[in-house]
C-alpha cells in the first residue's frame, strides 16, 4: 500500500524504501513502547486488561487501516496504534506464560508461548499472502485494494478473537480455587 503508486492503482503512497523502513521503525519503536508500559498498566489494570487491551487495539489499528488509508498520516497513525498495541499483547503473553505454571514448568511454557507467536505470525503471513495472490491485477504487479482490505479485515477480526479469549483468561488464584486449591505465595513450594 506505501510503496504502490496512486497514478497505476487508484490508491497507494508512492512512497520509496526509506520512507517505508522509516515508517516500519516507527511501528517497531511504538512496540517497543508498548512492551515498556506493560509492567505498569498490569499492575495497575491486572493482566486480563492488559491482555483483552492489548487485542482490542490491535483491532482498532488494522480496522483504522481499513478504513483510513487514503493519507500518510492516517496509515501511520493506524500503524502505530498496532505497533503499541502488538507490544502490551507480546509482552503480557509472555509475562503470563510464566506466571501461571510451577517454577519447573517454566522453560516450556516461555517455550510455548514464543511458539505460539512464530507460528501465528507465520499462519498471518500465509493469510495474507493468500488474500494478495487471491487478489492480483492481472497483467500488472500490483494487488487491488480489496487485497489489502481483506487482510486489515482478517487481522481485526483474529485480534478480537485474542481480545475475546483474553476476557475469559482466569489467573492463577482463579484457576486454583475452581480446583480448591490454594496458590504458592512467593517462595513458598505449592
Amino acid at each position: 500500500m506505501a510503496r504502490a503508486s496512486r497514478s497505476a492503482t487508484g490508491y497507494g503512497m508512492g512512497l520509496g524504501p526509506q520512507a517505508i523502513a522509516t515508517i516500519s521503525l516507527t511501528m517497531v519503536t511504538a512496540g517497543f513502547a508498548g512492551s515498556t508500559l506493560t509492567p505498569r498498566l498490569a499492575r495497575r489494570l491486572g493482566d486480563r486488561a492488559v491482555l483483552a487491551s492489548g487485542g482490542g487495539l490491535i483491532s482498532l489499528g488494522f480496522l483504522g487501516m481499513a478504513l483510513f488509508h487514503d493519507t500518510l498520516a492516517q496509515c501511520v497513525a493506524c500503524a502505530l496504534v498496532v505497533g503499541l498495541a502488538t507490544g502490551l499483547f507480546e509482552s503480557i503473553t509472555r509475562t503470563m506464560s510464566a506466571e501461571v505454571v510451577e517454577e519447573p514448568e517454566t522453560a516450556l511454557a516461555v517455550g510455548l508461548n514464543e511458539l505460539a507467536l512464530s507460528l501465528g505470525a507465520a499462519i498471518g503471513a500465509a493469510v495474507i499472502g493468500a488474500f494478495f495472490a487471491a487478489h492480483a491485477v492481472r497483467g500488472t504487479t500490483h494487488i487491488s485494494e480489496s487485497g489489502y482490505l481483506w487482510g486489515w479485515g482478517a487481522c481485526a477480526c483474529a485480534a478480537l478473537v485474542g481480545m475475546a479469549l483474553a476476557l475469559r483468561y482466569r489467573g492463577p488464584r482463579e484457576a486454583h480455587a475452581t480446583y480448591g486449591q490454594q496458590p504458592a505465595r512467593s517462595g513458598e513450594l505449592a
